[in-house]
């Protein structure tokens, strides 16, 4: 099983930049088309996009309402990219980590633990 990452940290500008990203690049995955139900389609995903786009624009002036609006906004894309990567950590093989990695998508070497060596006293 592969390991994939987006990032979704950094300050609003950076996240709604990279979201951005990962919606033009899902939008051209052939991975991404065969979904089950429980992964949101992309007409959703374009849903949220803009949902916390415009929650950032009416957020920038200070207004609490709008921050709060903004913050939950983000906190539903967030999950929404979580189901995503976890579907696509289930149906990704070898074979996709090129077509992974045009759409933005990080693919993560899982790290091993070293066994620790016993010495001899």
């Amino acid at each position: 099983m592969l390991k994939l990452k987006f990032d979704l940290l950094g300050k609003d500008a950076v996240y709604l930049s990279n979201v951005n990203r990962y919606y033009n690049g899902l939008s051209t995955l052939e991975l991404y088309r065969n979904l089950t139900d429980r992964v949101p389609a992309l007409p959703h995903l374009k849903e949220g996009l803009d949902r916390y786009a415009h929650a950032y624009e009416f957020g920038v002036n200070g207004d609490r309402i709008e921050i709060a609006l903004r913050k939950k906004a983000r906190k539903d894309l967030t999950e929404m990219f979580e189901k995503i990567l976890h579907f696509l950590q289930s149906v990704a093989v070898e074979d996709d980590i090129p077509a992974l990695l045009q759409a933005g998508i990080e693919v993560v070497s899982p790290s091993r633990r070293k066994k620790a060596v016993v010495v001899p006293a």
